[in-house]
């Protein structure tokens, strides 16, 4: 997710929705819509989806960023992510780490078991996971935010999209109004 926020900077949770968003792309390569998440909300049983399309747009856009732990929950659901994920603070920027923290209770249990070690050993159980990765044939290290799944970044087919000039615009206008 590089160009979205400094070193040091924690993410936003505009950054954080679009990177999931990004992350759940379509074969296709299009992102979930506003309407598409907010559908995603529903809850089981009759009723309606517990965001709007409004809720879920605003969040997207940055202008509202304050939303209760019902709506984070929502959110995460709908996008198959941690709800931690969406928390501010750089400690919730992790979403490799909060992922496997929320799918994996052995996982858990190793973070539990590591209370009170000192630093060294810590570093020390680090060196023989990375040495298990290699020959598991994984990478040493995990990226924080998971790379998009292969082929969507990459542009689509069909016509590119052009601007129109202003007496193109009109004519069109026109034309339309005509009903031609």
């Amino acid at each position: 997710m590089a160009g979205t926020h400094g070193e040091n900077e924690p993410l936003t949770l505009r950054a954080k929705l679009l990177t999931l968003l990004r992350l759940r792309r379509d074969p296709d390569g299009f992102t979930p819509s506003a309407r598409d998440v907010a559908e995603a909300t529903h809850q089981q049983g009759p009723g309606k989806p517990k965001l709007s399309h409004g809720q879920v747009n605003s969040l997207l856009n940055g202008t509202s960023n304050n939303p209760t732990s019902s709506t984070v929950s929502a959110l995460a659901r709908a996008l198959r992510a941690p709800a931690a994920f969406l928390l501010p603070g750089p400690e919730w920027d992790d979403l490799a780490a909060l992922t496997v923290y929320a799918k994996r209770p052995e996982a858990r249990e190793a973070l539990r078991l590591m209370e009170g070690l000192e630093v060294e050993d810590i570093l020390q159980i680090s060196t023989q996971l990375r040495e298990m990765r290699h020959r598991a044939g994984l990478a040493e290290d995990v990226p924080s935010i998971p790379p998009p799944p292969p082929g969507v970044d990459q542009p689509r087919e069909g016509r590119p999209r052009r601007r129109l000039s202003f007496n193109e615009a009109a004519a069109r206008a026109a034309d339309d109004l005509e009903g031609r």
